[in-house]
């Protein structure tokens, strides 16, 4: 189907329009000023164009069906487009403006640059927030928010500046555009540009110890960009090095256009627009809001199929962020007996997983032993679908988050007011040394290459298998994610008071299978019990418990049928064949042993 591409109107819907107002006008506003382009800073030279205007005229092929460095294509279905439609973010928005007036604004520097520059996302006397958008700004991240910035030292908190000409700037020596003038620049690939809005802390809090002693340092809100860059793979030349482009825009793998226009060259490997990151369930969300014909503006069902593709693209992503392996485990052992488990999971990204702002974003391991009939029974990290809920009580769970509060308060969700991490056990990526104030809290990842916290993380579970057990049981350790939990999605619209977005994220997280999780990668081990079927006094066991199956630990490496999968590929390194004759050559040296018992006593 061929997408509508719409001119935006003047003004945001009323919908949208409605959810930016504050409960009222005349509270005070502490803005965060920052250097930059200020709002207002382009009314002497050209404003920021809507996406639309380059999505319809030149950067687009309309076909979802084929492969295209056509940027609009995309761009479209990605959180980038979405950064002022994603329903979670403006519930928190809310939030932080409810608790601290004016905070609003500074989330706005990246979420809609062209209405912050516009000067469009600040109150006036007789505009409350966000009534002057219009429709353009909602578009969030456009193709002129990057196309026209230019190099800044002030790196993070949407320090930005951009261009006041009808320029653009991209990545190739010659551009020939009938509609603009273009002009090469090295920012454009230059990872500190995705630092601009991937590196943001909060002015106004310090960051405290629990004790409440403040560290001299501000309080990290997202930290992407400078775990990157203190990482291995920021290291130019080094085995496995990439950059933010190098995976968010991955090249077309051929020649290609990025332009429709006539003049338009043909480009060697352009990068995509793709911008994926991990959250296909907001994708989806706003895929059926496209599809609701009450969004007004937003609505068009022929725009759906970019969204579900972004939605493909952040769960590739996904697959490749981690893998798992089973560590060890005994290959044989008995009905109900106690057993010991290894299982590692390895960070293969060049940032903590999960990265960016907390937003109840988790990963944790799921163990669980499949029969042969495949009824699997969770022996940690169980996930409850019908209540949307985490055992987070299990003592082996291996839960990897951060989680924010406030010094002498403990954990909470008001992110304009947070001032201390609570905890942070998000997998380093490799070679990883933090900053100052960015170490991990509640967990030891010491003892990585060269000094750097460890990218990996081995976890330990010892559990009774069930006494019913029989024949072959499958070990599956698997690494879940999701993007949200169902308590964060409750507090934001309990706590909303000044519009109707926390209850609209409800209702649309309640429709949407409530951000259920996704399994980046599994691994799989064979343990063998006795299968039931055994004669001659063997009584699915051995007579007295006589060692036959000693249920000790073997390690993978020892061909311990171990079957270790990574980033979820399907693919297994040991079958189950010799752990089947393993088990059946115990039974057989069991049977032998109660024979020479039973004739040595006559």
């Amino acid at each position: 189907m061929t997408p509508r591409f719409r001119r935006p109107r003047f003004r945001a819907p009323a919908l949208i329009a409605g959810a930016l107002l504050m409960s009222g006008v005349a509270q005070a506003q502490q803005y965060i000023n920052l250097p930059g382009t200020q709002p207002g800073g382009l009314d002497e030279g050209a404003p920021l164009d809507s996406s639309s205007s380059c999505g319809v005229t030149c950067h687009y092929s309309r076909d979802i069906t084929e492969a295209s460095a056509m940027p609009y294509d995309t761009w479209a279905g990605s959180m980038m487009a979405n950064a002022m439609r994603d329903p979670l973010f403006l519930a928190a928005l809310t939030v932080a403006e409810q608790d601290a007036p004016g905070a609003g604004d500074y989330c706005l520097r990246c979420h809609t640059p062209p209405g912050f520059v516009g000067g469009r996302t600040r109150s006036t006397p007789t505009a409350s927030r966000g009534t002057a958008l219009e429709s353009a700004d909602l578009d969030g991240v456009t193709c002129d928010s990057c196309h026209r910035m230019t190099a800044t030292t002030n790196l993070g908190n949407a320090q930005y500046v951009l261009s006041p000409t009808e320029t653009r700037f991209g990545p190739y020596p010659v551009i020939e555009s009938i509609r603009h003038p273009g002009e090469a620049s090295a920012w454009l690939a230059d990872p500190r540009m995705c630092g601009t809005c991937h590196e943001i802390t909060n002015p106004t809090q310090p960051l405290r110890r629990a004790d409440g002693t403040d560290t001299g340092q501000r309080f990290p809100l997202d930290t992407t960009y400078s775990e990157w860059s203190r990482s291995a793979f920021a290291v130019a030349g080094s085995p496995g090095a990439a950059t933010c482009q190098d995976c968010h825009m991955p090249r077309l793998g051929a020649q290609g256009r990025v332009s429709t226009n006539g003049t338009a060259m043909l480009r060697e490997n352009p990068r995509r627009h793709d911008f994926a990151g991990v959250n296909a369930w907001a994708l989806r969300v706003l895929a059926s809001m496209r599809n609701d014909v009450s969004t007004g503006e937003f609505y068009n069902p022929e725009a759906v199929p970019f969204y579900e593709a972004g939605a493909q693209r952040a769960e590739a992503m996904l697959r490749t962020a981690v893998s798992v392996e089973v560590r060890s485990a005994p290959t044989q052992a008995m009905p109900g007996e106690s057993i010991e488990v290894v299982a590692r999971i390895t960070n293969r990204i060049g940032h903590r997983v999960p990265t960016g702002y907390a937003d109840g974003r988790r990963m944790w391991l799921e163990v669980a032993l499949v029969d042969a009939e495949g009824a699997a029974t969770v022996v940690s990290g169980a996930y409850d679908t019908a209540q949307a809920h985490l055992d987070v009580a299990d003592p082996q769970l291996k839960l990897y988050e951060a989680q924010h509060g406030r010094a002498g308060m403990g954990r909470g969700e008001h992110i304009a007011l947070h001032n201390t991490i609570v905890r942070d056990t998000r997998l380093p990526p490799r070679g990883y040394q933090p900053l100052p104030g960015h170490e991990p809290v509640g967990v030891d990842y010491s003892g990585g290459e060269g000094g750097a916290l460890r990218h990996w993380d081995d976890a330990r579970y010892t559990f009774r298998l069930p006494t019913t057990a029989r024949g072959r049981m499958t070990l599956r350790v698997r690494a879940r994610f999701q993007v949200t939990t169902r308590e964060y999605v409750e507090f934001l619209a309990s706590e909303n008071r000044t519009d109707d977005r926390g209850r609209e994220l409800l209702r649309r997280y309640e429709a949407s299978g409530r951000a259920a999780p996704f399994d980046m990668a599994e691994a799989t081990s064979v343990i063998m019990l006795p299968s039931g079927n055994t004669d001659a006094g063997v009584d699915g066991g051995v007579d007295g418990g006589a060692g036959s199956m000693d249920g000790s630990i073997a390690p993978a490496e020892a061909g311990g049928g171990c079957s270790c999968h990574t980033a979820g590929d399907g693919r297994s390194t040991r079958g189950g064949a010799s752990a089947l004759l393993l088990g059946l050559a115990a039974a057989l040296s069991s049977r032998r042993r109660r024979r020479s018992r039973d004739a040595q006593n006559g």
